[in-house]
């Protein structure tokens, strides 16, 4: 959409252009108090606490891609042993073969008993120092060429998204 003008007027960038419907800021109020939903405005009264990391992933649960959050396990001397699945959505489920309540809160070498050690260096540097990566390579572990892209979301997680090939 390019503009859209005090009369409800929708100017597309192509040109085109397409009346929608007029309301002003008063209207919409009074139909969302009518429909029993909040003010768009907050008063100072109206305090929302912050969602935490795990409350924010869910709105990704049934994101068309797979995603996890892993949190890192390291040694006494700070070497990445181990992680975490923290959270997974329903297409990661698909993409690893596992249902979620088998991946979350388990380590992933007790998921995936004989699981390649090759994936903790890159996200132990995710986790640690908030570097992002792309990996492309085949996961033993289920059989599949996958590229993750992988980011910080806090200190200490991984953050990856996995689409097979």
């Amino acid at each position: 959409m390019k503009n859209l003008s005090y009369n409800g007027i929708y100017t597309m960038t192509d040109g085109h252009t397409f009346q929608g419907r007029k309301r002003s800021l008063s209207e919409h109020r009074k139909i969302r108090k009518k429909l029993g939903l909040a003010s768009s405005v907050l008063s100072s009264d109206d305090y929302i606490p912050p969602l935490g990391l795990l409350e924010k992933c869910t709105l990704l649960d049934k994101m068309p891609l797979a995603f996890c959050v892993i949190e890192l396990v390291f040694d006494e001397k700070g070497h990445g042993v181990d992680f975490v699945f923290r959270y997974c959505n329903e297409m990661m489920a698909d993409v690893e073969g596992i249902p979620i309540s088998e991946m979350i809160n388990r380590s992933f070498y007790e998921v995936f008993e004989n699981g390649d050690k090759k994936w903790l260096v890159t996200y132990a540097d995710v986790a640690l120092n908030g570097n992002k990566h792309t990996l492309t390579d085949y996961s033993p572990e289920i059989d599949k060429h996958l590229t993750i892209y992988c980011y910080q979301p806090i200190p200490g997680y991984c953050a990856c998204i996995l689409i097979p090939k």
